[in-house]
C-alpha cells in the first residue's frame, strides 16, 4: 500500500534569486521608485515624465505614520502593482446598510480610467433573506440571495447562500454601484432593518484570510468582516491602444522584441469607453519592465511564477506564499 510523506524543505535560495531576476530597472531615470515600501513601475509615476499619461499618475501622502500610495482621479489605496501582468491590488470600501451607524454606499465608477475590475475578485454579501444586486449604466448586471438562518450565524466560516451568498463579477467590470435589500423569508415577511453588506475582494486573499484556505487560517471568515472597512481587490489595467500605436511609432517601444509580447483587450460591452487597451508582459525566461521600451531582459520574473500559480489554482485551488520568509513548500512525495 502507498504510503504518503510530507516533506518540507525552506526555499529561501529560491525566494532571493527571484527578488535578484526582479530587482531590474523599473522606472524611467530621476523617478522615485517607491513609496513606503511599494514598487511604482512605469507606466505608473508620480511627476511628470514618470508616467504615460495622468490616468497613471500616483501621490504619495508621506505626512502620516506610514506613507500612502493613490492612484489619481479614482483616490483607492494602492497595496502593490504587478506589471508583468498588468494588475494593481488596491484597498476597496465595504458598503454597509443598517449596521448601526456603519452606513455607506460607495460608487466606484472606472469609466475613462486605464483601470477595469479583474475576474480574479468576488462579490461577497452578507446578511438575513438579502438580495445584492450589481448595477452599471442603469442595468443589474450580477448578484446573489443569501437566505436566513440566524442560529449559524457567527459561526459561519464559509459562504454558500445561508447568511452569505458569493459570485463571480461580469468580465472587464468598469462600475462598482450596489443595491442592498431584503427579500421575502417564504412566510409572507421582509425584514430591510438587518444588517447587510456586501464587497468586492481579491479572490487569493479571502481564500486565504477567510476560509481558511492558506497560511492565515479561519479567523476571518465573511461574518467579520462587519468589522473591517476595506478588503483589497484587484484591477487589470492596459495602455489605450492609440497611445500604444504611438508609441511604437515614434520607436519608444519595440513592438519586435522576442523578449515581450503585448495582446490587444477589446473593451466591455458595458463599458461606455469603447476604446481597446493593450497589454505587455515579458516572455518566459525574461524579467523586468515590459512597458519601459518593450525589452525585457534574461531572467525569470517574480510576476511570471505569480501567473502560473494563479492557473494552478483556477484548476486546483493551490496557493503558494511570497510573503513569508523563508519560504516553504510542502511536496507530497508517494513511496511503494
Amino acid at each position: 500500500m502507498a504510503a504518503v510523506e510530507s516533506v518540507v524543505f525552506p526555499a529561501t535560495l529560491l525566494f532571493w534569486s527571484l527578488l535578484i531576476a526582479e530587482a531590474q530597472i523599473m522606472t524611467r531615470p530621476a523617478c522615485q521608485p517607491y513609496c513606503g515600501g511599494i514598487e511604482i513601475p512605469y507606466p505608473f509615476g508620480m511627476k511628470a515624465g514618470c508616467y504615460l499619461e495622468e490616468s497613471f499618475k500616483l501621490r504619495c501622502n508621506s505626512t502620516s505614520a506610514a506613507p500612502i500610495l493613490t492612484v489619481n482621479g479614482i483616490d483607492l489605496q494602492v497595496r502593490r502593482i504587478w506589471v508583468d501582468d498588468s494588475t494593481i491590488e488596491v484597498d476597496f470600501p465595504i458598503v454597509f446598510a443598517n449596521c448601526g451607524g456603519k452606513e455607506r454606499n460607495t460608487v466606484v465608477d472606472l469609466e475613462g480610467s486605464p483601470f477595469a475590475f479583474s475576474k480574479w475578485n468576488y462579490f461577497i454579501a452578507r446578511g438575513c433573506d438579502n438580495l445584492a444586486l450589481m448595477n452599471q449604466n442603469q442595468s443589474t448586471i450580477g448578484g446573489c440571495i443569501s437566505i436566513c438562518d440566524k442560529n449559524s450565524e457567527s459561526a459561519m466560516t464559509t459562504c454558500t447562500g445561508i447568511n452569505c451568498c458569493q459570485t463571480k463579477i461580469p468580465s472587464y467590470l468598469k462600475v462598482f454601484n450596489v443595491t442592498l435589500k431584503g427579500v421575502d423569508d417564504g412566510k409572507g415577511k421582509r425584514e430591510d432593518t438587518e444588517c447587510r453588506y456586501a464587497y468586492l475582494v481579491y479572490q487569493i486573499w479571502i481564500n486565504e484570510r477567510a476560509y481558511g484556505i492558506g497560511y492565515y487560517g479561519q479567523n476571518e471568515a465573511p461574518y467579520y468582516m462587519r468589522d473591517w472597512d476595506y478588503v483589497p481587490v484587484e484591477l487589470d489595467w492596459g495602455i489605450d491602444k492609440r497611445v500604444f500605436e504611438s508609441l511604437v511609432k515614434n520607436g519608444s517601444f519595440d513592438n519586435s522584441s522576442y523578449t515581450s509580447h503585448c495582446e490587444i483587450l477589446n473593451p466591455s460591452i458595458n463599458s461606455t469607453n469603447q476604446s481597446s487597451t493593450v497589454q505587455c508582459s515579458c516572455t518566459a525566461g525574461f524579467g523586468g519592465n515590459p512597458y519601459l521600451d518593450g525589452v525585457c531582459r534574461e531572467g525569470a520574473s517574480l510576476s511570471f511564477y505569480r501567473r502560473n500559480i494563479k492557473a494552478k489554482m483556477a484548476g486546483l485551488g493551490m496557493l503558494l506564499h511570497f510573503h513569508s520568509i523563508p519560504v516553504r513548500i510542502l511536496v507530497a512525495m508517494t513511496k511503494t
